[in-house]
């Protein structure tokens, strides 16, 4: 049965989706199986960067055989292999030096998108309160940035894709919603907001 993930299981979902379709072009309908597998990963806590790279392995094999996946049961034992291969290398293993926790809101903030330009006080305030180490809700920024990409044409031909491609019962304006959120985020590299 499938489960309506809300929360940050739906935005992992979605970033996966949307990682074939940007990086590849690949688009094919997303079954309840297909929900379900993904739904998986989440609560797997396997890592993104995991998943991407068997995305990219299977792909390679699929493309030289001219034959693209149509389903994300294609990826599953690459995802599996991987994700076990990335658990036996992080047995034991100790992180020498602290990283830097901002460094991503650092160079966002450097390298700031012209487009974004209407929004950059907001982030600044956003990332000001957070790096003082106070609790933020980036819910009004995530309402202004919707708000200001609610007629953008390529936004909303992709969210249309993704709606058609989603199995009718998921078919819900909150998902697509996260689906244009998740798009706008990536899209600029907006750090985590929270």
């Amino acid at each position: 049965m499938t489960r309506v993930a809300e929360g940050e299981d739906f935005d992992f979902i979605i970033r996966i989706i949307q990682y074939l379709d940007q990086r590849y072009g690949i688009r094919f309908f997303i079954s309840s199986r297909d929900f379900d597998l993904l739904y998986r990963w989440w609560e797997k806590r396997i890592p993104e960067a995991v998943i991407r790279d068997s995305l990219d392995r299977v792909v390679a094999r699929s493309r030289s055989r001219q034959r693209l996946p149509a389903h994300f049961a294609a990826f599953s034992n690459e995802v599996r292999k991987n994700y076990q291969s990335f658990l036996d290398l992080n047995i034991g293993r100790e992180r020498s030096e602290p990283a830097d926790e901002h460094a991503e809101i650092r160079k966002f903030l450097a390298q700031f998108p012209p487009e974004l330009e209407f929004m950059r006080s907001d982030f600044e305030t956003h990332f000001f309160r957070l790096l003082q180490g106070e609790k933020t809700d980036p819910k009004s920024l995530h309402k202004k940035l919707l708000a200001h990409f609610l007629n953008d044409n390529e936004l909303n031909a992709k969210s249309a894709w993704f709606l058609q491609n989603l199995s009718p019962h998921l078919r819900r304006q909150d998902i697509e919603q996260k689906y244009r959120l998740n798009y706008l985020l990536g899209k600029f590299a907006i750090p985590t907001l929270d």
